[in-house]
């Protein structure tokens, strides 16, 4: 039996799942794009090693999000291993330029080993770094308070 088209509640959220280079070294990236009353959000969680090719599989995903109307993208580095410093101007600016063409962008879960990367790189005055992916999903009511770095 097919169910029609018009019978199907509108999509919530898909999945996608990319495998940028293989090998010990590999890196790979999940997509969710979720649906929002603001507009299509995306999750970007990167995951392994990233070298040259890998991040220019990076920036091709960055247009192709721009290119489907997302709005705000949310890049969790929670899981990725190492980005080679000389690549992190180049990743920053395929993220620049997404702004430019769409919408924000935030990066969260870098471990204190890619920030180190990012300083050692020059390019930790562009970060605008946040905690946890799940903290900014969650809905304003649903995140209890603050609890994040508080300047005194």
């Amino acid at each position: 039996m097919v169910a029609p088209v018009a019978a199907l509640e509108p999509r919530q959220t898909l999945a996608v799942n990319l495998q940028f280079t293989r090998g010990r070294h590999g890196a790979a990236a999940r997509i969710e794009l979720h649906d929002r009353p603001a507009g299509r959000v995306a999750v970007l969680a990167l995951m392994g090693w990233v070298d040259l090719a890998a991040e220019r599989r990076i920036e091709q995903t960055l247009d192709d999000l721009a290119a489907r109307g997302v709005a705000r993208l949310l890049v969790d580095c929670s899981q990725l291993r190492h980005l080679d410093y000389r690549l992190v101007p180049r990743f920053l600016g395929a993220l620049g330029r997404f702004e430019t063409r769409t919408g924000a962008y935030a990066l969260c879960g870098l471990s204190h080993y890619l920030r180190d990367l990012f300083r050692l790189a020059g390019c930790d005055a562009h970060l605008r770094n946040w905690p946890v992916a799940n903290d900014v999903l969650a809905p304003v009511g649903a995140r209890g308070g603050f609890h994040g770095e508080r300047a005194s």
